[in-house]
């Protein structure tokens, strides 16, 4: 089964579809779950870009501190 994930497009904050945060706890930002430019899901927490369209997602850093499964 794949999971996919809601990413926060301005921290390293990201959260598992299934929780029902829309907003960042962290900055406030709207969590992302599909890439805004080809609309699939994001099935990886960690990606820095779209598997389906090559695409940067928005404002991905390094290193995730923040998890929530």
């Amino acid at each position: 089964m794949i999971h996919s994930f809601r990413i926060c497009p301005n921290c390293d904050y990201f959260c598992n579809t299934k929780e029902e945060d829309l907003f960042c706890p962290d900055c406030g930002s709207n969590l992302l779950d599909k890439c805004p430019n080809c609309g699939k899901e994001i099935n990886y927490p960690y990606a820095k870009f779209c598997k389906h369209c090559g695409k940067p997602y928005p404002g991905r850093i390094d290193k995730n501190k923040h998890q929530k499964f």
